[in-house]
């Protein structure tokens, strides 16, 4: 029995693996808040129902793919030992060249474990044709394969909430329609207010209030910025077939619906940590 772990920014997405269980759902872990008194004890409680089972078994192994800084790693290795202090961790590196995927980085641990996760679980699900990688969450990225696995160069974007994080911290006097944003939940629908928002205005995909244009915004840049860059990529790698553009993470959903129909995607639920699962059993 094994465990393997997607720890990324956001939150910590889990997959238990038993040889008598051919599929099982992820478990999806918060982290601990930044004002959490005992983040480790609040990590071991979260992870203790996945780690051990109604008999006390708990995994051999546990395998970590992590993007998060340094404290949070810490926390994550000691609150695994806590639970089970017989499991061996094991985290992962990136490495050259893995599951039919080449890095283009000139060091590739400089790349993200994620990102080559993803990468190596697209190319599994779809080979032969170029691809772009996407993975949703707190950072939009995007990483394009040739069709013969060469990773060709990637991009980072700040995701939604990203967005509003950076915007509260650079112009502090927006954060009352920030708040708002917030408090109606999670990618909120622009709002009615008070005044009738002209029709040419609601045309132009534009606002008449400071909340709803923050959201337009963000909506807008994710969706003006992904098309562009695969138009560009779907037409410079004309010769290698169509691309197909690989969505995946926690928004997937959200900026699936904002991809041009021309172009050709797919959503593949939990790409990252399949990755994890085939990177882990290549490098035994």
């Amino acid at each position: 029995m094994n465990c393997y772990i997607d720890a990324g920014n956001s939150r910590i997405k889990a997959h238990l693996a038993r040889r008598s269980q051919k599929t099982v759902e992820p478990v999806v872990i918060d982290w601990p808040a930044a004002n959490e008194s005992d983040p480790v004890g609040a990590l071991a409680t979260r992870l203790e129902p996945l780690l051990v089972d109604e008999k006390g078994r708990s995994p051999k192994q546990v395998v970590l793919a992590s993007v998060v800084e340094p404290r949070r790693r810490d926390w994550l290795g000691t609150a695994i030992a806590e639970v089970c202090p017989q499991a061996e961790c094991r985290w992962l590196e990136v490495p050259g060249k893995c599951c039919h995927v080449r890095v283009a980085y000139e060091s590739p641990a400089d790349l993200g474990v994620d990102r080559f996760c993803a990468m190596i679980e697209a190319r599994a699900c779809h080979p032969d044709r170029p691809l772009a990688v996407i993975n949703a969450g707190t950072a939009i990225t995007l990483d394009v394969l040739a069709a013969d696995g060469q990773h060709l160069g990637g991009l980072i974007l700040p995701g939604w909430r990203a967005q509003l994080q950076a915007l509260r911290a650079a112009a502090p006097a927006l954060a009352p329609a920030i708040e708002s944003l917030e408090h109606a939940g999670e990618f909120a629908e622009p709002r009615d207010t008070a005044a009738p928002v002209p029709e040419t205005t609601r045309r132009l995909g534009l606002a008449a209030d400071t909340a709803t244009a923050i959201e337009l915004g963000r909506h807008w840049l994710i969706a003006a910025g992904v098309n562009q860059m695969l138009s560009v990529w779907q037409e410079r790698l004309a010769d290698e077939g169509p691309l197909l553009a690989v969505i995946a993470g926690g928004d997937a959903d959200r900026l699936a619906d904002l991809i041009d129909p021309a172009l050709e995607h797919c959503l593949e639920a939990d790409l990252v940590l399949a990755g994890v699962v085939r990177l882990a059993r290549a490098r035994r």
